[in-house]
């Protein structure tokens, strides 16, 4: 996530937090923290719509920084960690009063009711407890609700914030010609670098006066390859090359969800790719390098067993020569009665310098032995690196406590589309499988009538499945159904989330408060095919 997209971001925050009331903190996964927090009444938050309780999801250490709020939480381990036990026990119950931002190096502190302390949200470091700000603080002149680092009293001592109001914009020509600009200008990164660069001087300069003065085009979510990528406050001017995508969001909120959620359910639900696009990126830079330190380590083996023909002309002609002479070439005629000039190492003796030859020449020859057993390994490893890009995105159970499917009596399938679909065998398996699934998994019962409970899995709340994958979860569930003998058959589909157990019924009985939809599917035998093994 850009500093200058946080910038962005931390000011709607600060519209949206402001009143909400620390219910729970969550460490769900390394590296990831969760803020459970209930709105004030009439709260409306965008993205967040009807939601009373929402969850500000953060990254911090290593790993792509996200930081997003969600209607949705993620999974959460049986027992929560000690670290998530302390931070609860200073924050719980309060409320935010204020939201203060160092958006240059992406840090969030939200102050709180109470004495007790404010939490530093910083992606370098576990998330922190500091004295909040005194009481001198004051409002900033800038948009509404939007709270900056200042010099006044206590804010200093946040974590080290600094004490400057706005970071310090060089000129477009100093950025342009100083490649590590970003450690002195944390907010101008590498990669907004690059892209101004890239530009035509006149236009890189009216979107780096923008983006100096705190203005946005919009926001924009920048895909390569159909993989997350950078989320922006700028419409970068057409054209963007073939694999990049944006798709534009009204609200910096929005944005950093869409941007966020795919990283954050993925990984904590344990079904994100393995490994993910950024890793396999990185992979194939570091193996391409490899292979061409490779080439080059091959060429100079080669060159080392070439010159044993030179060590071979010295050898035939020492009995003539003196050997212990130091000479830096050295003159000999070829049995084709040719004129020869070698090039001599002047710090050794002539017999030094056959024997080193002699010597190069066998390293040559070990070392083409190693190379080609590297090569392989390398090759081997990128072949398989591609087969996984090639292959289906496929989704595979979780293997935390809310994804196991340890004891469950459920068929899986797979769809064509690699998408993980789960149908209970009876009604306990039913029962079991609502309570295994995420909020965000999608439901599929046939309508108006007995059958089985079909879950389809997914990586993140704003995962869309194609329409073949929902279709084939929709006959899955018509086929363990009244109405497997017909054609065709009405089935349900809805999330998880609104599917409740009926408390003191009967197992697998359940009440649905809203759905997306009646699918019309094929009642087709052949989708049975679909099933693994288990």
């Amino acid at each position: 996530m850009e500093a200058v997209f946080f910038r962005f971001l931390a000011r709607e925050l600060a519209d949206a937090l402001p009143g909400a009331r620390v219910e729970k903190v969550f460490l769900p996964a390394p590296n990831v923290v969760t803020l459970a927090l209930y709105l004030p009444v009439n709260r409306v938050v965008p993205g967040c719509e009807a939601r009373k309780t929402v969850y500000l999801h953060a990254r911090y250490g290593t790993g792509r920084y996200f930081l997003f709020l969600s209607g949705q939480k993620t999974a959460q381990p049986d027992r929560a960690p000690q670290a998530a036990m302390r931070l609860r026990k200073y924050l719980r119950g309060r409320r935010i009063v204020r939201v203060l931002a160092d958006w240059p190096n992406r840090q969030l502190v939200l102050t709180l009711t109470g004495d007790g302390p404010a939490l530093v949200l910083d992606p370098r470091s576990f998330p922190a407890l500091a004295d909040a700000p005194g009481p001198g603080l004051s409002e900033p002149a800038e948009p509404t609700g939007f709270y900056k680092p200042s010099e006044q009293a206590g804010l200093s001592e946040l974590a080290g914030l600094s004490e400057l109001a706005e970071p310090v914009w060089p000129t477009l020509a100093a950025v342009r010609a100083t490649p590590d600009i970003w450690q002195t200008s944390p907010q101008l990164s590498p990669g907004l670098r690059r892209r101004l660069v890239a530009l035509p001087p006149q236009t890189a300069q009216a979107v780096y006066d923008r983006l100096a003065d705190g203005e946005s085009e919009g926001f924009f979510l920048e895909r390569h390859n159909g993989e997350l990528a950078a989320v922006w406050p700028v419409r970068w001017p057409d054209p963007l090359p073939a694999s990049v995508t944006a798709q534009a969001f009204p609200t910096a909120l929005e944005a950093a969800a869409a941007f966020g959620e795919p990283l954050a359910f993925g990984e904590v639900s344990g079904r994100s790719r393995a490994p993910d696009a950024a890793a396999q990126v990185a992979s194939k830079r570091r193996q391409d390098r490899a292979l061409s330190r490779l080439a080059a380590d091959e060429a100079r083996m080669q060159a080392f067993i070439a010159r044993k023909a030179e060590a071979d002309a010295i050898a035939a002609s020492l009995h003539a020569l003196d050997k212990t002479a130091k000479i830096p070439e050295l003159l000999l005629t070829t049995p084709e009665g040719e004129q020869q000039t070698l090039l001599l190492d002047p710090a050794l003796t002539i017999l030094g310098n056959m024997q080193k030859l002699y010597y190069l020449a066998a390293k040559g020859q070990r070392g083409l032995v190693a190379i080609a057993t590297r090569r392989r390994d390398l090759q081997g490893a990128k072949k398989d690196l591609k087969s996984r890009e090639r292959g289906p995105d496929r989704v595979v159970a979780s293997p935390g406590p809310s994804g196991s499917l340890k004891g469950v009596a459920a068929h899986v399938y797979r769809t064509t589309d690699g998408f993980l679909v789960l149908r209970g065998k009876n009604a306990k398996a039913n029962d079991q499988l609502l309570r295994l699934a995420s909020p965000f998994d999608l439901w599929f019962h046939a309508a108006n009538g007995p059958g089985a409970h079909v879950i389809l899995r997914r990586d993140h709340p704003g995962q869309e499945p194609p329409r073949k994958s929902l279709e084939e979860a929709a006959g899955l569930a018509a086929l363990a159904s009244f109405a497997a003998g017909a054609g065709t058959a009405d089935v349900w589909m809805a999330r998880v989330a609104d599917v409740r157990r009926i408390k003191g019924a009967a197992a697998g009985l359940v009440t649905v408060s809203h759905t997306l939809e009646t699918v019309r599917a094929a009642v087709d035998p052949t989708l049975e095919m679909l099933r693994e093994s288990t």
